[in-house]
């Protein structure tokens, strides 16, 4: 008997100590999905904020912080192509991408794929609607996890942004928060999985962490730029530092110094011509074609020009190679005296040996030597062609090296009765040479590519002021041009989006841009 009661003894104070220090789980409770739905939407609902790093198949490992009502930073931990660090934030007013490896960032008035890395609010919705099922318990770092599961077959984009059969997820109801999650399609196949590592909620994190504050030395991401890198092997030496591609304070060097460049139609040499009422197909016996090069003098003092054009390898190359044996190419004048306030044009012509051929797209490129202007900009690169009457001879001269332009920003915040500024990046390209023109129209800030009518375009929004500077100026070819468009509002306008559209004019092309929003705040 006494041993019965040592031993009924010694069970209940283990039963007892085992209860009070925790070594032993709470079993979990049989929930239905309504009562799982109430608790778990109970907790959720009082979430203000949350920090937290999840690891998905997609995006590698990412911390992801989210602020009521509408405020999400994602930063990159170590995502394939994309470098550490790189991240992209969203408030209220202002969305930024920001690429770390280059030190450039992209102002926008919204990245509409950044929300979509809020998952808990995800959950969240397919918890309200309640057309879930529970599949069960389990036990994750000391947290009681309830599956659940919505089926969307055939497929759905109801919860997601891309087709998915099956969604599940496993949820924590004392906490509101949602730590692993699978989507499908077809039901059986997985398609994207996020498993959470951390997530902390309420911290009261401050608005300023959901702000951009540019990193030193970075830049804004230009639309257009970057695609005319310098080859391989190109010595930097030769290279006018004002033609860099992508160079960002060359602007008034460009505008103001002496410059050169090549203009005129593409520098193609027919080697036949069609005679006659039935354009009878005839050999040239002197195949020729000609560009024009331009000198403009600007403030210079009085001095001489004198040029050296050379076959090269590649644009930017200085490198001279060996003229082709059955290509001539001469340059009249190739010498005069120039004066200031003054332009000079002088014809580069090639010509061709009857039946016979050259590289296709040929480089030249050009020197001048300009008297007491050492800050002259004058080298430059054309292509020659020649066009034998076969197909696509001589093409490649109509496909490459077109002008370009875009947005710095995308987005310009303005108070009522404020005013700000946001550039616009212009790049000329081969035989672009000439005046260039920027205007700024109404645009509908919703893109829907449909052709427009003179008279379908938005009224200019009264209160409203807006401008480029400079609007219209001398430009040369393979070169960098970075314009001030400036707006102010009155006090009396409405907050709202209103859109605008640069349309730019160069002497080889135009462009009309996708919208550039103002962004009116109280």
């Amino acid at each position: 008997m006494k041993n019965i009661l040592f031993i009924l003894t010694i069970a209940v104070l283990f039963i007892s100590f085992s209860s009070a220090s925790g070594c032993t789980d709470t079993p979990a409770e049989n929930l239905t999905a309504s009562e799982l739905g109430s608790r778990f939407l109970e907790k959720a609902d009082n979430i203000r904020d949350y920090t937290s790093k999840y690891s998905s198949d997609s995006d590698g490992q990412v911390i992801f912080d989210w602020k009521s009502p509408a405020e999400y930073r994602l930063e990159y931990l170590n995502k394939t192509y994309v470098a550490p660090g790189s991240f992209l934030c969203m408030n209220l007013t202002t969305a930024v991408s920001y690429d770390a490896g280059e030190n450039v960032y992209i102002v926008q008035p919204e990245i509409r794929d950044l929300p979509q890395n809020d998952y808990q609010a995800m959950v969240r919705e397919i918890v309200r609607d309640g057309d879930f099922s529970v599949t069960g318990t389990m036990k994750e770092d000391g947290r009681t996890l309830y599956g659940i599961e919505v089926i969307t077959e055939p497929w759905s984009k109801k919860y997601t942004t891309y087709a998915s059969s099956k969604i599940q997820a496993w949820i924590d109801p004392k906490s509101g928060l949602a730590w692993n999650i699978t989507t499908f399609y077809p039901s059986d196949t997985v398609i994207h999985t996020i498993r959470y590592e951390h997530i902390e909620t309420n911290t009261g994190i401050p608005e300023s962490w959901f702000s951009f504050d540019p990193p030193p030395g970075s830049n804004p991401q230009c639309d257009s730029t970057g695609w005319n890198t310098l080859p391989e092997g190109i010595d930097l030496e030769t290279v006018d530092p004002a033609l860099m591609p992508g160079c960002r304070n060359c602007t008034e060097a460009l505008m103001n110094s002496p410059v050169g460049g090549f203009n005129g139609r593409r520098f193609l040499v027919s080697t036949y011509s069609y005679e006659g009422a039935d354009y009878k197909f005839v050999p040239d016996p002197a195949p020729s074609a000609s560009v024009n090069y331009t000198f403009y003098s600007r403030n210079m003092s009085h001095g001489n020009v004198s040029y050296n054009i050379y076959r090269v390898a590649f644009l930017y190359d200085t490198k001279p190679l060996p003229m082709p044996e059955n290509l001539s190419v001469t340059i009249e004048p190739r010498e005069f005296t120039a004066e200031p306030g003054e332009e000079y044009t002088s014809v580069v012509t090639a010509r061709l040996l009857p039946e016979s051929e050259i590289p296709d797209n040929l480089w030249l490129y050009i020197h001048a030597d300009v008297e007491g202007a050492p800050s002259a900009i004058t080298d430059d690169w054309v292509r020659v062609a020649v066009n034998d009457g076969t197909p696509m001879s001589g093409a490649g001269l109509y496909h490459f090296y077109q002008s370009t332009g875009g947005y710095c920003e995308r987005l310009l915040v303005v108070p009522r009765g404020g005013s700000g500024h946001a550039q616009f990046y212009i790049g000329t390209r081969e035989l672009d040479t000439g005046i260039v023109t920027v205007n700024l129209t109404t645009m509908s800030c919703e893109m829907d590519h449909m052709p427009r009518g003179d008279d379908e375009w938005p009224p200019w929004p009264e209160g409203i002021r807006a401008s480029v500077n400079p609007n219209r100026f001398l430009a040369r070819g393979f070169a960098n041009y970075y314009v001030d468009m400036s707006f102010s509002v009155d006090p009396s306008v409405e907050p709202g989006d209103y859109c605008f559209s640069a349309q730019l004019r160069t002497p080889m092309g135009g462009f009309d841009f996708a919208p550039f929003t103002l962004r009116v705040t109280k």
